[in-house]
């Protein structure tokens, strides 16, 4: 089940290229004024962060390269699934496409496709188990 991908890292990336380039405005008008300062340097770490993560999503968006999660949905509340890893983390993962949310009931084990630097879900797949495969999980953890 496809969970739109480039559709939400698009949109990370628009809202992260406005946030650049108010924060470069606003450095440039600051600086113009008045000496350098400390909003000054705080102004120049918002250009760096907000920088930092449109590399981190352009990366994302031109490479295919994920990693692949595997466990059990323990948990669903609104838009989040709480999927216990097979190395025994417990981690949140926001499913925001109502289809696919309707899909997934608690117990189901699941791969889950994450994009490799910002770690947002890009597809989901349910895995039938036998009894067999559950006791596997169960003795791995």
């Amino acid at each position: 089940m496809d969970l739109n991908v480039n559709k939400w890292l698009i949109l990370h990336l628009c809202s992260n290229i406005i946030l650049l380039f108010l924060s470069v405005g606003l450095f440039a008008m600051h600086h113009a004024r008045y000496t350098p300062s400390g909003f000054g340097f705080l102004y120049f770490i918002a250009i760096l962060c907000c920088l930092g993560f449109v590399v981190m999503i352009l990366t994302d968006l031109v490479t295919s390269a994920t990693r692949q999660i595997h466990g059990q949905i323990v948990h669903k509340q609104g838009r989040t699934i709480h999927v216990s890893r097979n190395d025994g983390k417990l981690k949140k993962y926001r499913v925001l496409v109502p289809e696919v949310l309707q899909k997934l009931e608690q117990g189901q084990f699941v791969n889950i496709s994450l994009t490799k630097l910002a770690h947002i879900p890009s597809s989901i797949t349910i895995v039938d188990t036998p009894g067999e495969n559950e006791s596997s999980f169960l003795q791995a953890r």
